[in-house]
């Protein structure tokens, strides 16, 4: 299914990202850290792990979900697992880890808004090496390209243009929320938009170099190491070796399940059956 022009780019692009990864330095993990993270992750729902004082975040981001963590009594820190959830309502629960102030772990699946919104928001945050991190879809897409993704890169005609100036065409409404979301939250906690411009960009050229194209929203893109650290700097206080591309050992979640197009791009092979290529 993969093209030709894939293959070649996914050569080039792999052996220097390989040489990066062989030469980055990350923290040793803990066994009590570890243990903590088997519970939580083995513990469905936000609660308090029996015994202890540490809040495990283990849900999608939703209302019901982030007000129970509200009403938590203060923790030692917090392990947040979560497959997303909306971008506007992660908001929500981002203002209340910035009250809450608590140290956060990085573990297991943090997709969506838990890589876009909840890890940008957070101040003192420590990445274990289960963390599987990705964004959701092309985010930052302009609208004559979102407009003519499924339509051999066709530009927009006049009504389409004036339906999404007058906000009629609702799947760009959802679209540009999202962007508008992502630009006032990263602005709010003082992180350069190029955290998603960079990644964003990223997804749109492998999608262009491979053979079928899917909703831009149906795209993810994993965060590795260098692009956690070039924007939260010293946000970060612990890193250990965590999944860096698709094919990375550490990367047992969704490997079954997806169809890489890059090193760090893929597509949930339900979502690629659905396009019909």
């Amino acid at each position: 299914m993969k093209s030709w022009l894939f293959a070649l780019i996914g050569a080039w692009a792999l052996a220097p990202l390989a040489q990066a990864q062989s030469a980055q330095v990350f923290d040793r993990p803990d066994a009590e850290t570890d243990q903590l993270v088997q519970e939580c992750l083995e513990t469905e729902g936000v609660t308090m792990l029996e015994g202890s004082d540490v809040i495990c975040y283990n849900a999608a981001i939703f209302p019901e979900q982030f007000l129970k963590l509200n009403a938590l009594p203060d923790a030692s820190r917090i392990i947040i697992t979560s497959p997303g959830g909306n971008v506007a309502t992660a908001r929500g629960m981002s203002t209340i880890l910035d009250n809450r102030g608590e140290p956060a772990v990085i573990a297991g699946q943090c997709m969506s808004a838990c890589a876009m919104v909840i890890l940008p928001g957070l101040d003192e945050v420590h990445i274990h090496h289960t963390a599987h991190i990705a964004v959701h879809g092309i985010t930052m897409m302009d609208y004559r390209t979102w407009w003519g993704w499924l339509k051999d890169d066709a530009p927009p005609t006049p009504i389409a243009l004036m339906s999404a100036q007058l906000g009629y065409d609702f799947g760009y409404v959802m679209h540009r929320s999202g962007a508008d979301h992502m630009r006032d939250h990263l602005k709010g906690q003082d992180v350069d938009i190029e955290y998603i411009d960079r990644v964003s960009t990223r997804m749109q050229d492998a999608a262009l170099a491979y053979d079928c194209r899917v909703d831009p929203k149906d795209y993810w893109g994993m965060l590795d190491a260098d692009h956690i650290r070039d924007f939260l700097g010293d946000r970060i206080s612990r890193m250990e070796a965590f999944a860096q591309t698709w094919d990375d050992p550490n990367n047992q979640i969704y490997k079954d399940i997806t169809e890489p197009i890059s090193a760090q791009t893929y597509i949930f092979e339900s979502d690629l059956e659905d396009a019909d290529c």
